[in-house]
């Protein structure tokens, strides 16, 4: 191999590692400003955290996947503190990613909670812990809503949160029914809206519903499951008496 084919290959991989190292060496004021107690997502601005942010162009993605890396080590270390304010600059330097915002609000809802948990750690203790991390991991997708307003994925988290740590079916519900009409939604999510109306004991509107979105559904794509709907809805008929 030539010294030039060398130098070149030993550029293409040092170059992006020497420009997101000021970078991250930039943010890491702002990160320290962050992590404080009193410190919320909505002062992010008024930290200088947009303008900061705004300098880093088209190296976002780089940066962010390299707070990304940090996010994760902080999770790997149970570092609560360390994983929220990691997290929050990480959506920070690039709101892009679906993949952060969910996989965020997890962390927040379903690992923090357990963390700091002694083995005789009170039930109502436990409880609030859950609680809690689940109220940040929705204001976590909320933020994410505002960057991607027509989400289905991040709406069908925010339902799936309200199910698996808060029990709040008639929440849910409405999550999945908004889930259902935005652009590319999975057809599950309008299936589900309806299997919990039932749920919630409002088989008329459950067999409404799924009289709606029938049509709507193919019957030659397997994750549509036409067949099910209709079995529901059949189902739904004699419960009510209905042909």
């Amino acid at each position: 191999m030539s010294s030039s084919a060398a130098n070149f290959k030993l550029r293409v991989v040092l170059l992006p590692l020497l420009l997101w190292l000021p970078a991250a060496w930039a943010l890491r004021p702002l990160e320290q400003r962050l992590a404080a107690p009193q410190v919320q997502r909505a002062q992010f601005d008024r930290l200088g955290g947009n303008g900061l942010i705004g300098m880093l162009g088209g190296m976002r993605a780089a940066v962010a996947s390299g707070l990304w890396l940090r996010t994760h080590r902080a999770w790997e270390q149970q570092d609560a503190a360390g994983t929220k304010t990691l997290l929050q600059l990480t959506v920070a330097a690039d709101e892009r990613p679906l993949y952060f915002w969910l996989n965020g609000a997890r962390m927040l809802a379903c690992d923090i909670p357990t963390w700091s948990g002694a083995p005789d750690q009170p039930e109502v203790v436990r409880r609030k812990a859950v609680r809690d991390g689940m109220a940040e991991a929705q204001a976590f997708l909320k933020e994410g809503l505002r960057a991607h307003p027509e989400s289905a994925e991040i709406l069908i988290e925010m339902a799936n949160l309200q199910l698996r740590a808060g029990g709040d079916r008639e929440t849910a519900a409405a999550l999945f029914r908004c889930a259902a009409g935005q652009p590319g939604a999975p057809h599950y999510a309008a299936r589900i809206h309806g299997e919990l109306l039932r749920e919630l004991g409002r088989p008329e509107e459950a067999l409404a519903w799924l009289r709606e979105i029938l049509p709507g559904l193919p019957a030659d794509v397997p994750s549509a499951c036409r067949g099910v709907v209709e079995q529901r809805i059949k189902a739904l008929e004699a419960e009510l008496g209905e042909k």
